[in-house]
């Protein structure tokens, strides 16, 4: 199928076989969810699968738009041809009619282009574009509009029919249990505010020296307040609260991917940086506080979180988007200024 911009609606019949490419950050997976869940309402009697990271890929379980996960050891598809032989067999097995790569990956567009899938959609642009046969155009580099709107401009190729705007992830009953033992066991009672300081390093951070005196102006005004993080966080959340002589109540290194969503949907208000977190918060439906650097390319408008109630708090902009003093410009943040937004947003939770 050619690039043309009036490119005919896919003809699909019932059995056949769609799988949707994200093999990257959580928060992209996350953000891909409305496209998901879009095409197997649209196509209830077509399968529907998602290929993502072995990493983020638990945010997808128990979702019931999502007929199988194929999940992707990133490391080994760079390191082992083994490996790329293995995920090509495994494509080549799955026999699917329809690809939408939404992150054009080159090794993994070039496994699904040998797997000989009938349609393999993505963008123009890139050098590895010729790897599909349906071609979007769109330049996300303007962040015009939401992440999940590009994603869902994807949607031109099938039919028409339902549209789902926002992101859901399905906690699982053993998955509250768990978060309601690890907030028991650190003595957090509901309501409760997390504070989710880290970032998987794709935006600007404010920092952690904030979130410690975030914590404590909290805990003045009585909130209950715990803070989230992975094992390698711990140490560093712990010895950040030991230079401002506090004692944090953290779950850092409690939780894998799926109790760390049920804790936030427990929550009344997660504040985080533009990270993974801060939309697994939103996708569980629970309110946030998202602080944003105002560099356009890391811009609310394409990355903040959707819906509504949440608040995206950013520095004054800089003439000089080009400098590489942003963690500096986050630093201007006050911590008075989030405060008062996360007090706000709590007091709508708890009413």
């Amino acid at each position: 199928m050619g690039t043309n911009e009036k490119t005919p609606t896919i003809e699909l019949n019932s059995g056949d076989k769609i799988l949707v490419s994200r093999t990257d950050r959580l928060g992209d997976l996350i953000l891909a969810l409305p496209l998901v869940e879009t095409l197997k309402a649209r196509y209830p009697e077509c399968r529907v699968d998602v290929m993502s990271s072995l990493y983020a890929s638990p945010i997808l379980e128990n979702n019931p738009r999502i007929d199988k996960i194929f999940r992707v050891q990133n490391d080994q598809l760079k390191s082992s041809k083994l490996y790329r032989k293995d995920i090509l067999h495994k494509l080549k097995m799955a026999d699917y009619n329809v690809v939408v790569v939404l992150y054009p990956e080159r090794l993994i567009s070039g496994l699904l282009h040998k797997a000989n899938i009938p349609y393999r959609i993505g963008t123009i642009g890139r050098f590895h574009s010729v790897l599909f046969n349906v071609h979007l155009f769109h330049s996300r580099k303007q962040n015009k509009k939401h992440e999940a709107e590009y994603n869902l401009d994807y949607l031109k190729f099938f039919r028409d029919g339902e549209t789902i705007h926002m992101p859901t992830v399905y906690p699982l009953e053993k998955d509250i249990r768990n978060a309601k033992r690890i907030l028991k066991e650190a003595g957090v009672e509901s309501p409760f505010v997390v504070l989710h300081p880290g970032s998987g390093g794709s935006a600007d951070r404010w920092p952690l020296k904030k979130f410690i005196q975030l914590y404590a102006q909290l805990e003045k005004r009585g909130l209950n307040v715990v803070v989230s993080g992975s094992e390698q966080e711990r140490p560093i959340i712990e010895k950040a609260a030991a230079r401002q002589k506090l004692r944090v109540t953290h779950i850092a290194g409690e939780t894998d991917m799926r109790t760390l969503a049920a804790v936030l949907s427990r929550a009344c208000t997660v504040v985080a940086n533009s990270t993974g977190p801060l939309h697994l918060a939103v996708a569980v439906g629970t309110r946030v506080v998202g602080l944003y650097p105002s560099r356009k390319i890391m811009s609310p408008v394409r990355w903040g979180p959707l819906g509504k109630g949440h608040r995206v708090i950013q520095p004054p902009a800089s003439e000089d988007d080009i400098s590489t003093d942003h963690h500096t410009r986050m630093d201007t943040i006050p911590v008075d200024e989030v405060l008062q937004q996360v007090l706000t947003v709590h007091e709508t939770c708890v009413k």
